[in-house]
């Protein structure tokens, strides 16, 4: 680090730390709301922050000005004294928030992404500046129309007024600034401004200050490679899936994020992998969708991000060592296929464990998931399926193992309902394992 590095380092901490009392103060002069005042230093800061790739040439000055200044807002949450004061321009909302300590963090991300790459930069960090701040005063202030978020809501009027202000945040800097032509650039936009929409509905507690850039930056470095009618089919996969996630809302117990989550799961399986890879999750929310309505649980449970999270748990592994080139697209496709079948499985066992005049079988729930679930991901190594035999044995035992020892523990536990999540998605990960048996 040369001393120049440092300066800059000090400088912008100076300006960024001086933003937070400042807004407060301005906030009480004009007697600004909570959320006006918290979404004011959301903006200052973020703009701030797009200003790096003109002033810091390395990602380790990012890096270290993230550290530096995450500090003072641990203290500011944790110091009721600081929290009155100082800290009230981001602390007078009422509501469980970490948005301000995942901010820098995310930052640094992106900057280390685009590696010197202004646009691939700036693009995530608008959206997350200045869409974000749209989308959630626009719901504050004409928000009507609520869908269940985490631990809280958001609004169909914020969405939308995000989604028109992410794409204007990504369509206007790629044509400006020469990277495409207006309708190449325009199918950019659509796609990652629609994605961040769904982002930005999923997340609670500030983690949309995680969500949105450091999704965004991934997603963007993939589109940017594509040509327009990839990525017209692209956003044609996108729409069909939100499509079916928001049309089967009345049959489904998923909450209103959580259902925007399944969406942007099978997606980033599609978009990530290729659209093979979406079909075993796919399959799970269909087969959900019909259970939920056959035995009318749509409003005996509340199922929410926690549910995604644990399918996400068990199959983007797969998908990402895959694009990594860890492992063989062969064993991812049947990776995903053999955690989704005993992802299936469980939650047939539970279902019928908890309806009373079901009776429980984990055999007939294994066959079930592994029909419905591994077959449309397995079906694409036709005619080769032999050297699946093996693989598809000890997956079937594996499945069938481990989902009697879920309905055990679930028997027995008494957590938070996330950890239960968690410890599914982690033994349907487990039993996908068997796929690596499989040739190349």
């Amino acid at each position: 680090m040369s001393s120049h590095e440092w300066w800059l380092i000090i400088g912008v901490l100076a300006g960024l730390l001086g933003i937070v009392p400042l807004v407060g103060r301005l906030a009480c002069i004009f007697n600004a709301s909570s959320e006006v005042a918290r979404k004011s230093v959301h903006v200052s800061m973020g703009l701030t922050c797009a200003c790096f790739p003109w002033i810091f040439d390395r990602p380790l000055p990012v890096w270290i000005l993230a550290a530096i200044a995450t500090l003072p807002l641990l203290l500011v949450r944790w110091i009721p004294a600081l929290r009155r004061g100082a800290g009230s321009a981001l602390h007078g909302v009422h509501r469980p928030s970490y948005g301000e300590l995942l901010f820098a963090p995310s930052v640094a991300v992106v900057f280390h992404w685009a590696a010197g790459d202004a646009i691939l930069y700036l693009v995530p960090i608008l959206i997350l500046t200045v869409a974000d701040a749209a989308g959630a005063l626009a719901g504050t202030r004409w928000g009507k129309r609520r869908y269940g978020a985490g631990e809280g809501f958001k609004t169909a009027e914020g969405s939308i007024i995000f989604l028109a202000t992410a794409f204007l945040c990504s369509w206007l800097p790629l044509i400006f600034s020469g990277r495409m032509e207006v309708a190449h650039g325009f199918w950019v936009a659509l796609t990652l401004a629609t994605l961040g929409m769904m982002g930005e509905g999923l997340s609670d507690r500030g983690f949309d200050n995680l969500v949105l850039p450091v999704g965004g930056v991934v997603v963007l470095d993939r589109l940017l490679d594509l040509d327009i009618p990839s990525l017209f089919w692209r956003f044609v996969v996108l729409l069909l899936l939100l499509m079916l996630t928001l049309r089967g809302s009345r049959w489904s117990s998923l909450s209103g994020g959580a259902l925007l989550g399944s969406a942007m799961l099978g997606y980033g399986c599609a978009v990530i992998a290729d659209w093979r890879y979406a079909l075993p999750p796919v399959a799970v929310f269909i087969a959900h969708l019909f259970t939920t309505r056959k035995h009318r649980l749509s409003g005996v449970f509340d199922h929410r991000l926690d549910a995604v999270l644990c399918h996400a748990i068990s199959c983007l592994p797969w998908v990402l060592a895959m694009r990594a080139g860890w492992i063989a697209d062969r064993v991812g496709l049947a990776g995903i296929s053999f955690s989704m079948a005993c992802q299936l499985a469980i939650l047939d066992t539970s279902t019928r464990a908890w309806l009373a005049d079901q009776e429980v079988t984990p055999l007939r729930s294994t066959g079930k998931g592994w029909l419905i679930a591994a077959v449309p991901g397995l079906i694409w190594f036709w005619p080769d399926f032999r050297s699946l035999v093996f693989a598809v044995v000890i997956g079937l035992g594996v499945t069938l193992i481990v989902s009697v020892i879920f309905e055990w523990v679930r028997a027995r536990y008494h957590g938070h309902e996330t950890g239960l999540w968690m410890i599914k998605g982690g033994l349907a990960l487990f039993a996908s394992f068997p796929a690596l048996w499989i040739q190349p």
